[in-house]
């Protein structure tokens, strides 16, 4: 089996279409279907079903692309080693982020990335803390900037910043108009609060728990979400108060009531994470490393 036919089977299963695979691939669009006829004849299975939406993945199909997207990603990055010129670095990087740290720094980080390595190409991905970590162990990304990482074996975690919790609602809201804007309340005050909080699919929602089991207080929950945007969005509107890290919340106006919250351990660890095994631009990996960690940590600490 051709390695060829089998990274153009991924290109189609990343774009559902012939029609967009086939322009990145810069092949014409029969070969490329024929390729892929070819592929599931040598399989004896479909590994999409045509439809007029696209290209849909069979459970096969499905299958396949999990088992061959990783072990791909690792030869292209070892042909790019190898071709690589000692002076210089490039090639392509894969770098994943959460949905909140991406809100916060996905626009100036890509920018500052792009400045200093103009030869790499950067892929942004983004997706919560545990698809995250599951992409990074099956070779799909490179990198990612985790909240809470897992201490797995098969990652190294680079502590970045600790992100301090807040109780985040809107002006109107009668039960933080009674308190000062300077006040900082205890975390068993701030759960008293009608809460919108991430979701257990969440990096943020462990540091949340660890603070209830500490304080022995149970959280008053209206709501829960997997999106940072739509948690903020929610207590804005009035419906709850939010409970999340203070550089989350953004520009501060009128509309808003932010309270800090007095507990030092009551934090958010972001993490930059990669796996032992990487052989993402062999040697050259740690000047990759340390610049998006810096530029990571100086971001963090202007929010």
């Amino acid at each position: 089996m051709e390695m060829r036919r089998l990274s153009y089977f991924v290109r189609v299963a990343e774009d559902a279409s012939l029609t967009r695979a086939a322009g990145v691939l810069n092949i014409a669009q029969s070969a490329l279907s024929r390729q892929m006829r070819l592929l599931e004849e040598e399989l004896g299975v479909a590994l999409f079903a045509r439809t007029p939406r696209g290209m849909r993945l069979t459970s096969e199909g499905a299958q396949l692309r999990t088992a061959v997207a990783g072990p791909l990603r690792e030869l292209e990055l070892a042909i790019q080693n190898m071709r690589a010129l000692p002076s210089q670095i490039d090639g392509n990087v894969a770098l994943g982020l959460t949905p909140g740290i991406a809100d916060l720094i996905a626009r100036p980080l890509a920018e500052e990335l792009h400045a200093t390595f103009s030869r790499v190409r950067f892929r942004l991905s983004e997706g919560p803390t545990g698809s995250l970590e599951d992409w990074l162990r099956r070779g799909m990304i490179d990198l990612a900037v985790l909240e809470q990482p897992s201490q797995s074996e098969q990652l190294v975690v680079d502590p970045l910043a600790d992100l301090p919790f807040c109780l985040f609602g809107a002006s109107a809201a009668s039960e933080l108009g009674s308190q000062a804007p300077d006040t900082l309340l205890s975390p068993d005050a701030a759960f008293a609060f009608p809460l919108i909080v991430p979701s257990h699919h969440m990096g943020m929602r462990p540091a949340i728990d660890d603070a209830a089991m500490r304080t022995r207080v149970q959280p008053r929950i209206a709501f829960e979400a997997d999106c940072t945007r739509l948690i903020k969005d929610l207590a804005l509107s009035g419906m709850g108060h939010a409970l999340l890290p203070l550089a989350y919340i953004g520009a501060q106006d009128g509309n808003m009531r932010v309270q800090r919250i007095d507990d030092p351990l009551f934090t958010l660890r972001i993490s930059l994470c990669t796996r032992k095994d990487s052989q993402i631009f062999g040697s050259k990996r740690a000047m990759i490393d340390a610049a998006i960690a810096r530029i990571l940590r100086e971001k963090l600490a202007l929010v």
